[in-house]
């Protein structure tokens, strides 16, 4: 596992890369970057339940809050046309991107659980 998670760590790094151009990567970048480090933590063998916790309250809440966009999106373009130049008549597809981004996040820090609750193990610092 420690193999995967350094893989998603990296992939996590590199959305932190892409976001300089963003409107907002001064939110972007770090919420991106605390879950590369989360990954990046366990692919070392450091497995923090707190952490993970602040990871899912982070992500999960950004995921909700932006979650109607994605529903504008799947409605108004029929799930399509994602990739489409954003502008400000379409605000729904720049949250939607982020709301997906989001849950990539999840995911992904999902799978650190996965180790740590077979184990046993509370936390592991």
């Amino acid at each position: 596992m420690k193999y995967l998670f350094a893989f998603l760590s990296l992939v996590l790094l590199s959305f932190v890369a892409v976001q300089y151009n963003d409107p907002d990567p001064h939110i972007w970048m770090p919420i991106y970057g605390f879950a590369a480090i989360i990954l990046g933590l366990a692919a070392f063998g450091i497995q923090n339940k707190y952490l993970l916790f602040l990871g899912y309250l982070i992500f999960g809440t950004g995921f909700i809050l932006l979650f109607p966009s994605f529903i504008d999106w799947i409605t108004i373009e029929k799930g399509q046309n994602l990739m489409q130049r954003m502008d400000n008549s379409k605000m729904y597809i720049e949250e939607t991107r982020e709301c997906l981004g989001l849950l990539i996040c999840l995911i992904f820090i999902s799978l650190v659980w996965i180790p740590l609750s077979k184990k046993g193990k509370v936390v592991k610092v």
